[in-house]
């Protein structure tokens, strides 16, 4: 699997992961790494890079990943490939999934005014729930999911369309 991540909003680095059994090669811009990461328990991970292992602790929201190991920390986010393609285009229309998941609870219904922040639907993934919230104002045109839907990655969840001037904004 090949990504691109940025560190800290710097410039995108390829990242390809390979798995071998638990341990896996990570090549990031062309250097390979041997890693594994040892998780469970109320302790911190562990995460082996070549021959030095430490304790990692990470946070995740979307596709933005905190990590905290080898004494430092980075802000890892991963480009989604499709927004990437449209010059970074980035639209506000649709709220998508970030990773896989289960659709927990579904807080707006069609018709419905929604303001920028406003939780639109909460998932669950590898067993963390995670808001997704109005990128902007907006009514909401279409809710995709159902509590208890599956979905893959950049599955859409709500899509809305603009505010008409006769609308307030919800608060």
């Amino acid at each position: 699997m090949q990504v691109e991540i940025t560190l800290s909003g710097g410039e995108p680095h390829t990242v390809e992961l390979v798995r071998r059994g638990a341990a896996a090669v990570v090549t990031v811009d062309g250097r390979c790494y041997d890693a594994a990461l040892a998780t469970g328990g109320p302790e911190p991970s562990r995460l082996t890079v070549d021959t030095v292992t430490e304790p990692v602790w990470t946070a995740v929201d979307g596709d933005t990943v905190w990590v905290h190991a080898f004494g430092r920390a980075w802000e890892l986010s991963v480009l989604d490939p499709r927004r990437r393609a449209l010059g970074g285009a980035v639209s506000d229309d649709v709220s998508t999934a970030p990773m896989p998941g289960t659709t927990i609870a579904v807080a707006v219904r069609g018709g419905q005014a929604v303001g920028a922040g406003e939780r639109l639907v909460v998932i669950e993934s590898m067993k963390m729930q995670s808001e997704i919230v109005a990128m902007r104002d907006g009514v909401v045109d279409q809710v995709f999911v159902d509590v208890g839907d599956t979905f893959e990655r950049g599955a859409p969840l709500v899509g809305l369309v603009p505010l008409s001037d006769d609308e307030p904004a919800a608060s």
